[in-house]
């Protein structure tokens, strides 16, 4: 493995000089994203949740 072989500050540059290159989201589109994943994580959470209730529901009936 080469990278352990280089120093800490030179790891650091690159990891610097990457974080130049990347494309980061404006204001407006990171308030998007945020929106998007919020509201995905709402709907499942539900979904999941909405599961769990019938199988409980369907368990007490059967065994219950």
């Amino acid at each position: 493995m080469a990278w352990r072989n280089r120093p800490f500050r030179q790891f650091l540059r690159d990891v610097r000089q990457e974080l130049r290159k990347v494309d980061w989201p404006n204001r407006r589109e990171l308030v998007s994203y945020t929106v998007v994943v919020l509201t995905t994580i709402v709907v499942m959470t539900a979904f999941v949740a909405s599961l769990g209730y019938a199988f409980l529901r369907s368990v007490v009936k059967i065994f219950g």
